[in-house]
């Protein structure tokens, strides 16, 4: 079975490579994620997701998967911008990109600690709230950080403490019990890339 990875606008000369959130956060924000990258191709400008094994489609258990393993995913990729979401940002440097762009970066410990606190809410089944990660993977996110990059733009919400360029005000998508569309977030987040995008397309 060949899996599809999402893309739009692959003809454009600007061309960008999404890391969505991990875990259930990339369920409940997929459908910003889809708004955002077809709002970018209507600008003409191109997105791909990227596929990570272990997640969402993807045939290899999270169980066989480490951290490395996502690193080498994302360095596998030939954009040179990134976009990155949430726990995605623990892995986008390894994409060697020449600008990053940030939304809600989150620590692998801030992850884990979600995680746990789904399992024991019972939100998810068997593993750390559905997810069978070997013990290697969750030390490895447990001590994952943002790595530091020479070009990096990172947006916030509102309610959110951290350093940020610019702040929007709007619930978090990730903490919905449902997957949401929230239409106004994901036209401002993708005016934002593609301002971002347009500027760092010399880089």
């Amino acid at each position: 079975m060949t899996l599809l990875q999402l893309s739009f606008g692959s003809s454009f000369p600007i061309q960008i490579l999404v890391i969505e959130p991990l875990f259930e956060e990339a369920n409940r924000c997929r459908r910003l994620v889809v708004r955002i990258m077809r709002t970018l191709a209507e600008n003409r400008i191109g997105s791909r997701l990227a596929l990570l094994p272990g997640q969402g489609e993807s045939e290899t258990g999270i169980a066989a998967v480490n951290l490395d393993d996502w690193r080498a995913a994302v360095a596998a990729q030939r954009e040179r911008l990134v976009v990155s979401l949430r726990g995605g940002c623990l892995i986008d440097t390894a994409a060697t990109p020449d600008a990053i762009w940030r939304f809600s970066p989150e620590t692998g410990e801030r992850v884990i600690r979600d995680l746990r606190r789904a399992e024991i809410a019972g939100q998810s089944g068997a593993g750390l709230a559905g997810n069978a990660l070997s013990e290697p993977m969750i030390e490895a996110l447990a001590a994952a950080r943002c790595a530091p990059h020479p070009e990096v733009r990172t947006i916030r919400l509102d309610t959110e403490a951290g350093e940020a360029d610019v702040r929007f005000a709007a619930s978090p998508p990730w903490r919905r019990a449902e997957p949401g569309d929230d239409l106004h977030l994901a036209t401002g987040l993708a005016e934002d890339i593609a301002v971002w995008a347009r500027q760092c397309a010399g880089c």
